[in-house]
């Protein structure tokens, strides 16, 4: 019987895999996709790392724990063996992230000013945007921008590889190709039922501790277990685009303007739909290649096998482009449609929680009863990346039991995402009802 098994191959469920295999336990990642990672939540080159917010912020305490945490793989790796040279460089690309509020948010931005984030940060009105960041920002909003460390972008691709590596020189085993498609309870454990996506064989593996991090096949997965997940989970599409500016367009720009245009990603607009851009793919002579959506902009999703194939409406599209183009607009940048280049567009899955939270919790099985030998890490809805390798710790705390006592912000991790009672919660209860 293998000790413990983690179902989902992206960056939540390789991180809790990784620390599980870090602590010497016995544990298999299973992963529906080939060793190429072609689609998911966690596919990709470019995620907004950032660790702005205010204090005592958990999402702030999770990029920090993640930035720590990939060091120690780092060092691991490299002790392994030095002729690898592995760098935390390699993940992060450091630069500012900026940050546009309307001014009716000034209570949230002033939270950001405390001992150690003063340094981090500067802000700017419209009356001095430009000569602080050269920018010109809409009348009414405010410019933060952060620089630090290891804010700016982080490399989902290179850090699911370093992960992996890691899990196989600890002893970890990983099944690519196989997908789950059964999961119940048994004495002793649990029964897992896995289909090969090749050879189109099925088989069974017990395990007697299971963590899901399949994104949004989480529900699917828990059908038999946990079946009121379906009221817990929501997955959502968004649209993202890759675009660039036009050769002959991007040659008409000056060196400073061009400078201007890279310490202008990542950029993250707090107002609507809160737009997002970062640079996904530096080039030297021509364009960087940019990737951009909204991350507010969700839909329903018909067929979740089918979504990753689909191609985003043009009314998504068109709304990417314009805010692009705005974007420029306020570097003093003007672009016309044709000097825009689309490079490819698709889908992207978010995994909306009830609860708003992301859930790394133990959880209740389908009579109501608390089991902790099961764990989901899911619902990360666009946060998760920064922070993956604090919700994979978290994870195998919960598996395995916290080493050391919890310090003031573990416990506020804690309370935020491992509370069953709170973020299970799917509907007011009624007499002979559970869920």
């Amino acid at each position: 019987m293998e000790n413990i098994v983690v179902i989902g191959g992206g960056l939540m469920g390789t991180s809790a895999t990784w620390k599980l295999a870090e602590r010497g336990a016995k544990v298999t990642l299973i992963e529906r996709q080939e060793e190429d990672y072609l689609h998911g939540s966690s596919f990709g080159t470019a995620r907004i790392s950032r660790s702005l917010g205010p204090k005592k912020d958990v999402f702030s305490y999770a990029h920090n724990t993640t930035v720590k945490e990939l060091g120690n793989l780092i060092d691991f790796l490299n002790a392994e063996n030095p002729k690898e040279k592995h760098a935390i460089e390699d993940i992060y690309a450091t630069s500012p992230v900026s940050y546009l509020f309307h001014r009716n948010q000034y209570d949230t931005i002033d939270s950001f000013r405390f001992k150690k984030q003063k340094k981090d940060f500067n802000r700017a009105s419209q009356s001095s945007a430009f000569r602080k960041f050269g920018m010109t920002i809409p009348d009414n909003t405010i410019l933060v921008r952060e620089k630090r460390q290891y804010s700016g972008t982080l490399n989902p691709t290179e850090l699911l590889k370093k992960l992996r590596l890691g899990i196989a020189k600890k002893g970890g085993q990983i099944k690519y190709g196989h997908e789950v498609t059964g999961l119940v309870k048994k004495a002793g454990g649990f029964e897992i039922s896995i289909l090969n996506t090749k050879t189109k064989k099925t088989s069974a593996l017990k395990a007697k501790k299971v963590i899901v991090a399949a994104g949004p096949y989480t529900v699917s997965i828990l059908k038999e277990f946990a079946p009121y997940f379906n009221r817990v989970i929501t997955p959502k599409k968004i649209a993202i685009s890759y675009l660039k500016i036009k050769d002959e367009r991007y040659g008409q720009l000056t060196e400073t303007e061009k400078k201007t245009i890279h310490n202008a990603f990542p950029f993250f607009s707090q107002i609507g739909k809160e737009y997002f851009a970062v640079i996904s793919k530096p080039e030297k002579n021509t364009s960087p290649v940019f990737k951009a959506g909204g991350h507010q902009k969700r839909r329903n999703i018909h067929d979740l096998d089918k979504v990753w194939t689909d191609e985003p409406r043009k009314k998504e599209l068109k709304w990417i482009r314009k805010q692009f183009k705005k974007h420029f607009k306020m570097l003093e940048i003007y672009l016309s449609k044709k000097d825009i280049e689309e490079v490819k567009s698709y889908y992207c899955v978010y995994s909306d929680t009830r609860s708003k939270s992301p859930l790394v919790t133990p959880i209740f099985n389908k009579s109501g009863s608390l089991d902790r030998n099961i764990i989901v890490i899911g619902g990360m809805s666009g946060v998760g990346a920064k922070g993956c390798l604090c919700y994979g710790s978290l994870g195998a705390d919960l598996m395995l039991g916290k080493e050391g006592k919890p310090k003031k912000m573990y416990r506020k991790l804690l309370n935020v995402f491992s509370n069953p009672s709170v973020n299970l919660y799917t509907r007011r209860a009624k007499r002979g009802r559970l869920f």
